[in-house]
């Protein structure tokens, strides 16, 4: 009998960036489901309002986001040492392959229709 796992982890402060490329998650909140840098992983340094960063990048089987869920998606991993608490930030990358709807009157977002 073949046995598959499905093993998932919920951020629960997540910023939605449309102003951020890409969607990062903090290497202190995946490390719970045995995500870590691995020898061959490339390393990047990502640029913002906060700095300069160095990552990982890592395919995740799924992410899902509210209603909306995309399949081998690949994911920033950083330390995310912004000053505030945060898990991680759902970036243009993904607002758009979702086809997030953001309603920014009434502070909504929602999967396309």
């Amino acid at each position: 009998m073949k046995w598959s796992f499905v093993i998932v982890v919920n951020l629960r402060n997540v910023l939605l960036d449309t102003g951020s490329a890409g969607t990062i998650f903090s290497a202190d909140v995946v490390d719970a489901i045995g995500v870590k840098i691995e020898p061959g992983d490339f390393l990047n340094k990502i640029r913002g309002v906060g700095g300069v960063e160095v990552v990982y990048s890592k395919q995740f089987d799924f992410v899902q986001a509210g209603e909306a869920t995309l399949e081998g998606f690949e994911v920033e991993i950083g330390e995310m040492n912004y000053g505030i608490e945060i898990d991680g930030i759902i970036g243009f990358d993904y607002i758009q392959s979702a086809g997030l709807v953001i309603d920014s009157k009434e502070l909504t977002v929602r999967a396309r229709d």
